[in-house]
């Protein structure tokens, strides 16, 4: 079976207020020599479990992998394709905040294997975009979204995000309107989620940070669906739309709960099986960087914590990550591969209710379904599994 590498790059010119991913507002300080040199030295711990296997992906997230040289990226690129076995149409994606790549960088990114480009808008709206703390403006984004193409990419997705403070119906159908002007091949649309351990947690536990009701988001969402479906945007996953081809390839491998590893401080790796659990094993790396730098060049393993599933957790995800897929979850391979018996009579009531739809064996979110997802989708967990 195939597998995917993912690359982190956990540096930013500043931390935005709403993230939680491993990542730290460093300017222009940024360690790209020694982080490349650590990327590669952990990457040749892994040479005899993937020397030669075939990759279909490879992703740069951050962080901010755009703050790196086009040479640095390269590298890792390079020695990643030349140890595995690199299918004909391998994916490389690389994630770019519109701020900190011209068409200079984006055209070395191109020499240098990306064919994938990812890029950071949030919003054409420059006040959401303060009040999101982004370092970009729209200009910015209108311009790195035109120099993609003159790079050479046929392939970019564009990240908008919903659900701002006081936003409107209207000033969202304005971004999605924007975001069709660049004929991009993949559009990623966030509902704005406040976490805990982030600056508008904090705000929000403190009353600073009003938000909209549930209503306004389930009317945004349902806008969203029938905005980019009637624009030749395919849904393919609950906050993901793709021109027909075009789906991200690297992030389905998580949504399908396939192998990949995760290079880089705070990354995460999986395989569905292994010969120490038969229902897969997962694990992370550390995520301060310079902990992460100094264990791995002193030839260890960074490693945070490893996993090994039992068979309930393992089909618990099978499920999660499968009903957020518009394809949805073919029950016959859930009982095949984990050797169980599922209550899908138990579905019924929400079959019946609209919120989910039986065919054949494939059992999928309806349009309703998608705008309560998060609850629905434990409710299939909870039905579905004999305990």
């Amino acid at each position: 079976m195939p597998f995917g590498v993912y690359v982190h790059i956990p540096y930013c010119v500043k931390k935005c207020p709403y993230c939680d991913f491993n990542s730290y507002g460093v300017g222009k300080r940024v360690p790209e020599k020694e982080y490349t040199e650590s990327i590669l030295k952990e990457l040749d711990l892994y040479r005899g479990s993937i020397e030669g296997v075939p990759i279909s992906s490879i992703f740069f997230g951050g962080g901010t992998p755009s703050l790196f040289s086009p040479e640095s990226i390269g590298k890792i690129t390079g020695e990643i394709l030349k140890l595995a076995s690199p299918l004909d149409a391998v994916e490389v994606s690389l994630e770019v905040n519109p701020k900190t790549a011209n068409l200079g960088k984006l055209s070395g990114l191109r020499d240098a294997g990306i064919n994938r480009i990812s890029v950071g808008v949030q919003s054409f709206s420059e006040r959401k975009l303060k009040l999101l703390g982004r370092i970009n403006t729209p200009d910015n984004s209108r311009r790195i979204l035109d120099d993609i193409v003159k790079a050479g990419f046929d392939n970019f997705n564009l990240d908008l995000m919903f659900g701002v403070s006081f936003e409107t119906i209207d000033e969202w159908r304005v971004d999605l309107e924007e975001a069709l002007r660049f004929n991009t091949t993949h559009i990623s649309a966030y509902c704005l989620t406040v976490e805990d351990n982030t600056e508008f947690g904090i705000l929000y536990s403190n009353g600073k940070l009003p938000l909209l009701d549930e209503d306004a988001l389930t009317e945004m969402l349902s806008f969203t669906s029938g905005f980019l479906e009637n624009n030749d945007y395919r849904r393919y996953e609950i906050s993901n739309f793709a021109k027909p081809g075009f789906e991200c390839r690297h992030n389905l491998l998580y949504w399908k709960g396939e192998d990949y590893i995760g290079l880089g401080a705070g990354a995460h790796s999986h395989i569905s099986s292994s010969r120490l659990s038969p229902w897969g094993v997962r694990w992370a790396n550390l995520n301060n960087p310079d902990v992460y730098m100094k264990a791995v060049l002193e030839g260890k393993r960074p490693l945070a914590f490893t996993e090994y599933l039992e068979k309930e957790e393992a089909i618990e995800d099978k499920i999660l990550m499968g009903l957020r897929l518009q394809e949805g979850i073919s029950l016959t391979s859930i009982k095949e591969r984990f050797g169980i018996k599922l209550r899908s009579d138990k579905l019924d009531s929400l079959i019946d209710g609209g919120f989910l739809v039986l065919s054949g064996d494939l059992i999928r979110l309806s349009r309703n379904g998608v705008l309560v997802s998060n609850e629905l989708i434990m409710r299939v967990i909870d039905s579905l599994i004999l305990k």
